[in-house]
């Protein structure tokens, strides 16, 4: 029988670690297999859309804000100016899988140098939220064996859930807005895109709700 385990002293040095206010970031991306933007490559997973929960304090209200670009042009000038404006100056930003947001900010930098500065300013904050279950600090056996936020989340908030969600996971997010810019998208589409920042809204409250569970050990 697979036991739990909470190494309660790991997770103390991790959530003590982080700088208020925090930042709760969550990408989405297409790739689309004929290049359309500038400076992009065939498949480059290109970001269209973020959601942000902001927490300035350990006490005060969740603000939420977020980004979803008109599928009509580059997506990541509007993402890029955004996104600095929403981030402020200080505190760490939380993502989970730190290398994909870092990743996708690298390609914003070497395409959009005239930004570099503030963008290296919001890679050089981020946090990853994944660490503790990475590294086995806080495993159930729920989680089956996997540190994805997919099993984490559910393990520890079982009333949060995206089964209630039209979009519930990142592929149908990307490949539905994809089909937007190339003009294939059959539907109604101011509906799928409040569909699509309510996906993205649950991912980076879902971190909020992680977190929280963390700072109780």
């Amino acid at each position: 029988m697979e036991q739990a385990h909470i190494d309660i002293e790991e997770i103390r040095n991790f959530t003590n670690g982080l700088s208020y206010p925090l930042y709760f970031l969550d990408f989405e991306t297409i790739g689309p297999a004929v290049p359309k933007y500038n400076g992009s490559r065939p498949y480059q997973q290109l970001v269209f859309q973020y959601s942000l929960h902001i927490q300035e304090t350990s006490t005060s209200e969740l603000e939420h804000r977020e980004y979803l670009a008109d599928p009509s042009q580059d997506p990541r000038i509007g993402f890029i100016e955004q996104l600095i404006q929403d981030c402020g100056n200080s505190g760490d930003i939380i993502v989970y899988n730190i290398g994909f947001e870092r990743g996708k900010l690298n390609d914003l930098i070497d395409v959009f140098p005239e930004y570099s500065n503030e963008l290296r300013g919001i890679v050089n904050r981020l946090k990853d939220l994944m660490i503790p279950f990475q590294q086995k600090w806080y495993y159930t056996p729920e989680m089956r064996g996997s540190y994805s936020i997919k099993y984490v989340l559910p393990a520890l908030v079982p009333e949060l859930s995206y089964n209630d969600l039209d979009i519930k996971e990142g592929g149908t997010a990307s490949n539905t807005f994809l089909s937007m810019v190339n003009e294939t998208f059959e539907g109604d589409a101011q509906k799928t895109r409040r569909q699509l920042l309510e996906y993205c809204e649950l991912d980076t409250y879902a971190m909020v709700k992680i977190l929280e569970k963390l700072l109780q050990v």
